[in-house]
């Protein structure tokens, strides 16, 4: 088959801008971010539009005037052309129409499958120019089907048009012109544009000023401003003027009216063709003053990540659209492009990011939330960090408890310990250049239509395999504080699965008080981790509602919070409420999922979720509140699993070898207690509050045992948890060393705001007594 763009003319030019992806093009360009629509709006008013591959009757493109049709009112078909279905959206006439009144500027871009196209282009989208919308009018198909159409017009033509035909080239003369002036009639406050060359006048026919001029102008010699101009006439009917817009004679265009789009008998409406001195009228428009060609962004006075040096570039050598695939730099993406601009953010401070925390929890309701009445929640302290757990439980039997999710916070003083989450920081800012950290492809690679994730991905040990494919590094190459980092989630993890054997064990002692059960995936003893994957946020950037529900994964994931504060959301998935209509998938299909559970992380921070079952009952997303994040985030990967040949799992077991590490990135510390004191809240989970305090005094006695895991790891495993009076609790396992676990009095909390008071860990002697007591 014969190449097509063979067939076409040559163009007289190049497009000032182009891009190869619909992504790139929205990330570099002020004025067209629609990765969907045709039209992209700012405050309600149009100020770009992309030519797509599924024009509507009638659209036309010429080289000074388009005319094309609003988005909305259609739907894919079987033979997957766009057929209409229903009439166009409301809100698209309204921002055309603001667009017309203010006479802004909108960025057309040309897409290389539309219709009728006469010329070659060598790339997917092109830039055309800037255009203001003149005309605004609704028509009907052959079905009766309403939709609106616009008319646009190039502002500076004082140069021929790019897209023209090298051949047929047509050198633009200064024709009278339209005045772009349009004010609103001080009797019926209705805006007129300026039709006639001897000044304005109310166009309106319900109006007593309407068509009111000076004593000197004579009506009978009135002319149109424009050199070419279409008739102007009213509507006997609803008294509304229109323009002469179609060859085949005036019709009236108020869609309101009972005579709209009514033509004389004999006329086609599916023929209908353009009048010509509609087609070469010409207004008068002031040139915008930003350019086509945005500039490229400036670090000063910047530290390199936040939203403006977040977005996209327009290469100087190529003029082509880049996204900004990676953490400290752009390169084109063009291989024929060298141009790269270097861009590694600046150390962001300490004393920012506890800025922005103070900012966060200024805002009302930023605390942990519950929205079902089902979770269950309690505190605990462990090493003075204060500990929130929940329970979650299965959406469609509340009975079981599907998974638990743990956050155990820090303060300011644990944080800036040797080897602590500041360390931490401070390291990750520095050595970010050698982490590669980059955006991946989420969907349709190496396609026009590829989108990247909305944050710069690295990961560690043994390959995750998710939906964004992430080459994985060896632990002997990550930053031993990374390292660090995983030695700190495994005892987050272990903390965390002792907290929920804990609490599941009584509630299975009281089954006459709760018929709570425990899903087998809540597993009771810990796996180490083979796999830490880094990500970095910057301004804006973010993560959307997703689960951890591979099956290569083991039923436990920790997440490091470094730097700007985030807020973390559960939502149940839809699938799994009962009696609930989906709401029509849009782009902000999230907002209308049932969030349950939600809360704050802050630098330092560890959230823990356990249970493989969470994963396929609820979603998860995280929204960062600040200029610069890193999340590291822990899981074990199965390396027994089919999908892994021999040769990777070999290759995966030496990545997923953890190195040794020095004493000030080991952790838990020599001299850190290993005490937990619980402090159920939610509800009554303990044994009878009746009984004398040392009746509800847990002890952990551990044996250690050993066991091997996928990779040669080696885990310890404990003995059976018992209570006081003898009876055995069913979490069967543990792996943490021997603790005491002390309860204080339960009490019931409603739905609503959890105590912020375990934001800081408390370090009065009141609080050690009461510790020592216990």
């Amino acid at each position: 088959m014969a190449d097509i763009n063979k067939l076409k003319a040559e163009p007289l030019g190049k497009p000032p801008v182009w891009a190869a992806t619909r992504q790139a093009l929205c990330d570099a360009l002020p004025y067209y971010k629609a990765h969907q629509s045709s039209a992209h709006t700012n405050k309600n008013t149009v100020v770009g539009f992309l030519l797509g591959g599924f024009p509507t009757i009638r659209d036309r493109m010429d080289t000074e005037v388009i005319i094309t049709t609003l988005g909305g009112g259609r739907e894919r078909g079987a033979d997957g052309n766009m057929i209409r279905v229903k009439e166009s959206e409301e809100r698209n006439w309204s921002s055309a129409q603001a667009s017309m009144m203010e006479a802004m500027p909108v960025g057309v871009i040309l897409d290389d499958k539309y219709p009728g196209l006469s010329i070659t282009t060598e790339h997917k989208y092109n830039v055309m120019a800037f255009f203001t919308i003149t005309d605004l009018w609704s028509e009907k198909d052959a079905n009766g089907q309403l939709f609106h159409k616009i008319r646009l017009e190039k502002i500076d033509r004082s140069t021929p048009s790019w897209w023209q035909a090298k051949a047929e080239v047509q050198h633009t003369v200064n024709p009278r012109e339209f005045s772009d002036v349009r004010q609103s009639c001080g009797k019926c406050l209705k805006m007129s544009k300026q039709h006639f060359i001897q000044g304005w006048t109310c166009l309106n026919a319900h109006c007593e000023d309407s068509f009111t001029f000076s004593s000197d102008i004579d009506i009978m010699d009135l002319a149109a401003a424009s050199h070419c101009s279409t008739t102007l006439a009213w509507c006997i009917d609803c008294h509304q003027h229109c323009k002469t817009v179609f060859s085949a004679g005036w019709t009236c265009l108020n869609r309101k009216c009972r005579k709209f789009f009514t033509f004389p008998a004999g006329v086609d409406v599916a023929c209908l063709d353009y009048s010509e001195s509609f087609l070469q009228e010409r207004t008068s428009i002031q040139l915008p003053e930003q350019p086509l060609r945005p500039d490229l962004p400036s670090m000063q006075g910047c530290l390199g990540t936040e939203s403006e040096m977040r977005k996209g570039i327009v290469c100087p050598q190529c003029h082509g659209c880049s996204r900004r695939i990676n953490w400290t730099h752009w390169a084109y993406e063009n291989p024929v492009c060298s141009f790269v601009l270097v861009a590694k953010p600046a150390a962001f401070p300490l004393q920012n990011v506890l800025q922005e925390e103070a900012r966060v929890k200024r805002i009302p309701g930023q605390g942990s939330r519950l929205f079902d009445a089902g979770i269950l929640q309690h505190h605990a302290q462990i090493n003075g960090c204060p500990v929130e757990q929940f329970l979650l439980p299965d959406p469609n039997d509340s009975s079981k408890i599907v998974g638990s999710v743990s956050i155990i916070r820090t303060n300011q003083e644990i944080n800036a310990q040797h080897g602590g989450p500041d360390e931490m920081w401070k390291i990750s800012n520095e050595s970010v250049e050698t982490f590669d950290l980059s955006r991946n492809s989420v969907v349709h690679a190496g396609l026009p239509t590829e989108k990247l994730t909305r944050n710069f991905l690295q990961n560690w040990g043994a390959p995750y395999k998710f939906v964004v494919a992430v080459d994985s590094k060896p632990f002997s190459e990550a930053p031993e504080a990374f390292i660090g980092a995983l030695k700190r989630m495994e005892w987050a993890g272990r903390v965390s699965i002792e907290m929920s054997n804990e609490v599941l064990g009584a509630v299975d002692r009281r089954a006459q008080h709760t018929e709570l059960t425990r899903d087998p995936s809540i597993t009771a003893d810990f796996t180490n981790f083979n796999e830490l994957l880094s990500i970095g946020y910057m301004e804006e950037d973010k993560i959307g509602f997703h689960d951890d529900g591979e099956d290569t994964l083991g039923p436990t994931v920790a997440t490091l919070s470094l730097g700007s504060p985030a807020i973390m959301f559960f939502a149940k998935k839809t699938k799994n409420v009962k009696n609930t209509k989906r709401a029509k998938k849009t782009k902000k299909d999230e907002e209308y999922r049932p969030v349950v559970l939600k809360f704050p992380l802050y630098h330092g921070d560890i959230v823990v979720m356990h249970g493989s079952r969470i994963h396929e009952k609820y979603l998860h997303k995280v929204d960062p509140k600040g200029k610069r994040r890193f999340a590291l985030t822990c899981r074990n990967i199965d390396l027994t699993h089919p999908s892994f040949t021999p040769q990777a799992r070999d290759d995966a077991i030496e990545k997923s070898t953890i190195p040794s590490v020095s004493q000030v990135w080991d952790y838990p510390k020599p001299n850190d207690s290993n005490e937990i004191e619980m402090k159920f809240c939610r509800i009554c989970l303990t044994a009878d509050l009746k009984q004398p305090a040392e009746a509800r005094t847990f002890v952990v006695r551990s044996k250690n045992k050993s066991k091997t895991v996928a990779g040669g790891r080696t885990v310890t495993a404990a003995a059976a948890v018992t209570t006081l009076s003898g009876a055995k609790n069913p979490a069967e396992k543990s792996d943490i060393p021997k603790r005491r676990i002390t309860r204080s009095r339960t009490t019931k909390r409603s739905v609503a705001d959890s105590d912020d008071s375990y934001s800081e860990a408390p370090r009065t002697r009141a609080a050690k007594k009461r510790r020592t007591r216990a």
